[in-house]
């Protein structure tokens, strides 16, 4: 942060602590204006007013060929179509559906759309705040600055919404990871992961169907496709002829969101300005069966989220427990209603976690939780990651599960173990996987847990690449043994051809504002300076380097500019893709550091967030962002 930035900042922050009590309790005052504002209407209505907002906000395949649009008619298009970028309304629309969920719905009033506007503006009001009020928190009685920064910096992610990666990543991750349990959540739920998936992936589109624009159009038409396929074209063909109705007619019947009692026979749109239709707009409507089983699982009625207004001192702050990130679809009067875009899709992987976990505590234990079975979450992560990097660097050689001996205290050789093991002309690549996860109290700022599991991740990782890499150094014929095929295979590591040699920790956790900050995990005393030397990388981002990463001398140039910054203060960056785009743009390597100087990582990942979002909404002509040269 520039000097004169953090010089304001500072001025800010000490002003708050001078009375902080009185700056909560005012935050607590606006809480309740807020809870007041949802609850004087139809929840419904506010809810889907907030909604359109973020529909409004999304990118979807209309509204990109409008930004890039350049023809004569330009000028002619109408604002509304165009998309209204909102970096807050995704989470404000989660706070105050948490909120509304948390009292039953007793109000018909329908609210103006000016009563909509200060809802949001409340919303948005109480989260800049809440924001200000976590970062101007004193240091820990018994830690340090770093601690502080710390527990800030969770707390400031967890407040943004930010999914673990990209859409086609998360799929195939979810899809790998549970297709194992399958068969066990069909037998026990009435539908399994795949299915699962599938719904959730398929709910935004029951919203966007009704949206008066050419890309609702297309949805509908892709929902009438579906509903001919399932139906079978003769019987549709059939009833016509003995009812006289038309296919449309029919097809809304079955579809009542999409009927128009003035037309039956067209499917009726509608106007995301159109308060009054909002009941409708987010109406989403299972099939028979499965869909409704799936449904009845995902959602929860108003008044169950009695939780998010516990306890009573911090009653409805952002990060309070919600039902709503295992539960977010609403059910009222048996009708579904789906107002966030993306909030199950986001959960996905909680949501499926937590049906093995109520399916039985002990099958979870011994079958997904632990890494005793070998399709356990932590083994499955693991060999992921061997098969990312085989994709990443295809001529390397990738071992996973290694054994090999130390000295203990006393001297005496102990077993311990490595998970993955990369071996190339270029380079030695010592890897560690770590597949826990911060929990919700991690990620509220409970310092004390959230600094053990990093201590069980970051750390834990860091280490055990570092005691791998001292073996290597003390050994003249460093072994490691490991199975393959049933047979105990040995590994001898030639260090006459060694050129180079790299420590990588893979997280399933996203940790990129930390990992990119490890000095304040050594000063808080997590990470040892002895062995912070490890590129720390979630799952997802790896994905994106298994992508894009032309070769092995890229990738080296990668690590040995990244571990770098590690040594620099005059550095910023909280996004590892931003550092990787920093690299394609040909800036490698950082000039000398200069006290006077200060470089901001930011905006640089926007080439790659536009080719995979492109790709998901299956826009034409995107291709790979290119590594360019200086």
């Amino acid at each position: 942060m520039p000097e004169d930035l953090k010089k304001q900042m500072q001025e800010v922050f000490a002003n708050i602590r001078a009375d902080r009590d009185r700056y909560l309790n005012w935050i607590k005052d606006e809480i309740n204006v807020l809870i007041a504002l949802i609850n004087q209407y139809n929840k419904i209505y506010v809810l889907g007013g907030l909604g359109t907002r973020l529909i409004r906000a999304m990118p979807n395949p209309y509204n990109q060929f409008l930004e890039s649009y350049s023809g004569p008619e330009k000028d002619q298009v109408p604002a509304e179509e165009l998309l209204q970028k909102d970096d807050e309304i995704e989470l404000l629309l989660e706070y105050a559906i948490s909120i509304a969920m948390a009292t039953a719905n007793t109000n018909n009033a329908i609210p103006s759309a000016e009563a909509i506007h200060t809802t949001y503006n409340q919303l948005s009001k109480i989260k800049y705040n809440m924001g200000m009020w976590e970062m101007s928190a004193e240091i820990p009685a018994d830690g340090n600055e770093s601690d502080h920064w710390l527990r800030t910096q969770v707390i400031t992610d967890s407040i943004s919404v930010r999914g673990s990666g990209y859409h086609v990543h998360v799929v195939e991750v979810f899809k790998e990871l549970f297709a194992p349990f399958n068969d066990y959540l069909k037998q026990f739920y009435g539908f399994n992961a795949e299915e699962l998936l599938s719904v959730i992936i398929k709910l935004d589109s029951l919203v966007y169907s009704k949206v008066g624009n050419p890309f609702g159009a297309t949805q509908s038409h892709k929902r009438l496709t579906e509903w001919m396929a399932a139906q079978g074209e003769d019987k549709v063909f059939e009833v016509m002829l003995k009812t006289g109705k038309h296919f449309i007619q029919q097809f809304t019947e079955a579809n009542p969101d999409l009927y128009n009692p003035d037309s039956p026979g067209q499917v009726l749109l509608r106007s995301l300005d159109d308060i009054e239709s909002y009941p409708i707009l987010f109406w989403v409507i299972p099939q028979p069966g499965t869909e409704e089983k799936i449904f009845e699982k995902l959602s929860a009625p108003f008044g169950s989220n009695g939780m998010f207004f516990l306890p009573e001192k911090f009653k409805a702050f952002i990060l309070n427990d919600t039902v709503i990130r295992l539960q977010p679809l609403i059910k009222e009067n048996d009708r579904y209603y789906h107002f966030s875009l993306n909030l199950a899709f986001r959960n996905i992987f909680r949501i499926a976690d937590n049906l093995l976990k109520e399916s039985g505590e002990t099958y979870y234990e011994n079958n997904f939780a632990g890494n005793t079975n070998k399709d356990s979450k932590d083994n499955y992560v693991e060999r992921k990651v061997k098969s990312l990097f085989e994709k990443l660097l295809p001529n390397a050689r990738f071992y996973h599960s290694l054994d090999y001996q130390v000295p203990d205290e006393n001297g005496r050789p102990k077993d311990t173990e490595l998970d993955i093991l990369g071996v190339s002309n270029e380079a030695l690549y010592i890897i560690e996987v770590k597949a826990g996860l911060l929990n919700d109290k991690h990620k509220r700022g409970a310092l004390k847990g959230l600094k053990l599991r990093l201590e069980q991740t970051v750390a834990a990782g860091s280490y055990q690449c570092h005691r791998a890499m001292k073996y290597i150094e003390s050994q003249e014929k460093p072994e490691f043994t490991y199975v393959a095929n049933a047979t105990r295979n040995t590994l001898v590591i030639d260090k006459n051809k060694l050129k180079s040699c790299y420590k990588i920790t893979v997280t399933f956790e996203h940790l990129a504002g930390i990992a990119a900050n490890l000095k304040h995990l050594v000063s808080s005393g997590i990470l040892s300076e002895e062995y912070k030397w490890s590129w720390i990388v979630s799952l997802f981002d790896l994905m994106v380097f298994s992508d894009l990463m032309p070769d092995e001398t890229a990738f080296k140039e990668y690590l040995d500019n990244r571990m770098s910054i590690y040594d620099r203060n005059d550095v910023s960056f909280s996004d590892e893709l931003d550092i990787l785009g920093y690299q394609m743009e040909g800036l490698f390597p950082l000039k000398p550091e200069k006290v006077d100087e200060h470089l901001q990582v930011i905006n640089f990942k926007d080439d790659i967030d536009r080719y995979y979002e492109n790709g998901n909404l299956g826009m034409p002509g995107s291709g790979k962002p290119v590594f360019k040269k200086r």
